[in-house]
């Protein structure tokens, strides 16, 4: 069954503010095993207020709670016209260990699409994918994203990460 033909679940997108630091750091900590194998270490107990802050700082960055029965599950962290005026970078989609595997977050990455492309001048989405997260690649690749050919090396904690560019045309 595709995901056109199931039903939509009871998700709900919208931008987090600073007094959602509590709800984060909790998506945070029910996500500890994403912490893990990017930095090493679970999250840091004010990992959510300073993501929250950093990302009130600048310009065209928002973080949206991805909820489910109004509760929140995830997160996507998004810039808008980024990298080129009318791309949009994704930066990370994170949904708590327990949400994982359900399709929740094909459901989030189509409805943010959706009003993407219904709401902003926005024609394509961007996503770095590290080159050793092959479910982060088969993610994107069954939602319809294709590799550029391009690739960044970046430095996270100790070790050195080698992103993919993936892509999706809106238009």
């Amino acid at each position: 069954m595709s995901l056109l033909d199931s039903p939509a679940p009871p998700l709900t997108l919208r931008p987090l503010s600073l007094t959602d630091g509590p709800a984060l750091q909790a998506v945070y900590q029910a996500s500890a095993d994403f912490f893990r194998d990017r930095a090493g270490a679970p999250p840091d107990p004010g990992q959510a207020e300073a993501d929250l802050a950093a990302t009130a700082a600048e310009e065209g960055r928002f973080l949206l709670g991805i909820a489910l029965h109004e509760a929140m599950i995830g997160l996507i962290d998004l810039r808008l016209a980024y990298p080129e005026p009318f791309d949009v970078s994704i930066g990370l989609i994170l949904l708590a260990e327990s949400q994982r595997r359900q399709r929740l977050g094909s459901w989030a990455l189509r409805m943010l699409e959706t009003w993407l492309r219904r709401d902003t001048p926005t024609e394509a989405v961007v996503v770095a994918v590290p080159a050793q997260d092959h479910a982060a690649q088969v993610f994107f690749t069954a939602n319809g994203y294709g590799f550029t050919g391009q690739a960044t090396r970046v430095l996270a904690g100790s070790t050195r990460l080698r992103l993919l560019e993936m892509r999706k045309s809106l238009i």
